[in-house]
């Protein structure tokens, strides 16, 4: 019969090791960190750069149960928040036309020139002797500079100068 060979044990190479890892692997590790703070940073950017806006956006929603709002304190809460994205000397100085116009020229569709006269009248007008008619026009009023707040902030590149 045969017999068996004295032959030593076949050993096995142990497993290759994670560590250290492959140049690859670090520059998958370093892309992803960086890929994380970028958008970690430009997600606190946004917010920051929204804030103004959502406060003013907050006063609004605050009114509107009982649409207490006034023409006056709504064209306030816009000049506030305008004064938070373009510059101060820029627009703290307008008021009446050149006011209505700056604010038309943020917006593709004008809304407030072509209101002028109600305006003029709506910020001085006492609430208690208006009619419904007139009540429904200053709530337009109301919900134009609403509308400016949303589609005009935070302002495109360069559309303030």
């Amino acid at each position: 019969m045969n017999q068996p060979l004295d032959l030593s044990p076949i050993i096995t190479p142990s497993a290759p090791s994670w560590w250290p890892l492959a140049w690859g692997w670090w520059a998958v590790i370093i892309t992803a960190i960086v890929v994380i703070a970028l958008v970690f940073f430009i997600i606190k950017r946004r917010q920051k750069n929204q804030y103004a806006k959502n406060e003013a956006l907050a006063c609004f929603r605050n009114s509107q149960p009982s649409n207490t709002l006034s023409p006056s304190a709504a064209q306030d809460i816009v000049r506030q928040a305008a004064l938070s994205y373009f510059p101060r000397d820029k627009v703290a100085g307008l008021s009446g036309d050149d006011w209505l116009a700056f604010l038309d020229a943020q917006l593709a569709k004008p809304l407030f020139v072509a209101k002028q006269s109600q305006w003029q009248q709506a910020l001085y007008q006492n609430a208690a002797l208006m009619n419904d008619e007139q009540k429904k026009a200053q709530q337009q009023l109301v919900n134009d500079c609403e509308t400016w707040l949303r589609k005009a902030l935070p302002p495109k590149r360069g559309r303030y100068d």
